[in-house]
């Protein structure tokens, strides 16, 4: 099962994706499949602490322009955040997807995702 979807600011967007696989063999092909198209294009990776059980940032043109995609698997579940379209801003989709991997982790333990930005 997977969704995505996108919110727009002025020229600023983002996007959320996320994909759930049967199984975290399957779930660590997706993710090194993700990893590879980044690569296959002209982004660089971006150094940043690991979310979830394992990603990778990268940096490069997306479609709205100049981007930041962080891929991450969080045990059976790939998700992959970007933003575009405005000044280029590594902490802000960091934070996204910070709140995004809490919010898987709430959903495999059984409880309501909630999770926010909080503060800072």
């Amino acid at each position: 099962m997977s969704g995505s979807v996108r919110f727009s600011s002025g020229d600023v967007v983002v996007r959320f994706l996320v994909d759930t696989l049967p199984s975290r063999d399957a779930a660590g092909q997706r993710l090194k499949e993700s990893y590879a198209s980044y690569a296959a294009g002209q982004f660089t990776k971006v150094d940043m602490p690991a979310l979830g059980s394992e990603s990778q940032a990268f940096q490069g043109p997306l479609a709205e322009g100049e981007g930041v995609g962080i891929v991450l698997r969080s045990g059976t579940v790939v998700a992959s955040v970007t933003s575009e379209g405005g000044p280029v801003d590594v902490a802000r989709t960091r934070r996204l997807a910070v709140m995004l991997v809490k919010r898987i982790e709430q959903a495999q333990s059984g409880k309501t995702p909630d999770a926010g930005l909080g503060v800072g």
